[in-house]
């Protein structure tokens, strides 16, 4: 008795992985994870939810992929000169990102995501870490230490939420009684600018590579000095 070959579920044309996950980073950056579910993102696909699944298992397989994107989209920078410049402009590419799809960083920092695309920018640093001097262990340190300050400053000190915090910033240091908070009324003015902005990751990130490099890389005499 011959047997029905069984079809595959048909799919719209042009629907594929990539299409589904850049459609999904574009509607959660509009409106946030909470905002991303099938139904809404078939929506805006004009398709049925069940499209979805032929190419993903679940809303956690899809936030997975949408993740991995955000992070492909990085423009990693070039590995010559010195290796404190090259991580510079890592740190400072990966915060752009990061400001660039929000949502991305808070799914990043509820479940590691260990895919290639999120990988990249790791790989990179420890190369350069590695490059400048640094041990095996002391380089996957030293890059934990880097990529937590910039994820952190990114996530508090945000460009698009730093004039509304300021506000508020001043409003609550104005309101502070300053015989209980004499050192943060007395410095108002400076907590205020330092809340966020170029010149603050900046100043943050050149401590913590200067800091790093008193660490791991001291000069020893009659060597010439790796620093860079």
């Amino acid at each position: 008795m011959a047997t029905r070959s069984r079809t595959p579920p048909s799919t719209p044309t042009g629907l594929s992985r990539e299409r589904i996950a850049r459609a999904a980073l574009e509607l959660s950056d509009r409106e946030g994870v909470e905002g991303l579910s099938m139904r809404r993102l078939a929506l805006e696909l004009g398709v049925t939810p069940m499209a979805l699944y032929v190419h993903f298992r679940n809303k956690d397989d899809l936030i997975d992929a949408v993740v991995d994107l955000a992070a492909r989209e990085l423009t990693l920078p070039s590995e010559r000169g010195p290796w404190k410049r090259q991580l510079g402009l890592l740190m400072a590419e990966i915060r752009r990102g990061v400001e660039r799809h929000p949502a991305a960083l808070r799914v990043r920092l509820a479940r590691p995501l260990m895919s290639p695309g999120v990988m990249r920018g790791t790989e990179l640093g420890l190369r350069i870490l590695l490059r400048a001097g640094f041990s095996r262990a002391d380089a996957v340190s030293a890059w934990r230490a880097l990529f937590s300050y910039t994820l952190g400053f990114a996530s508090f000190s945000s460009e698009t939420l730093t004039p509304d915090a300021r506000r508020h910033a001043r409003t609550a240091l104005a309101a502070l009684p300053e015989e209980e908070f004499p050192a943060l009324s007395a410095s108002a003015s400076e907590a205020v600018a330092a809340m966020g902005g170029e010149e603050q990751f900046e100043f943050g990130l050149g401590c913590l590579l200067a800091g790093l490099e008193a660490r791991y890389l001291p000069r020893r005499p009659g060597k010439a000095s790796r620093r860079g």
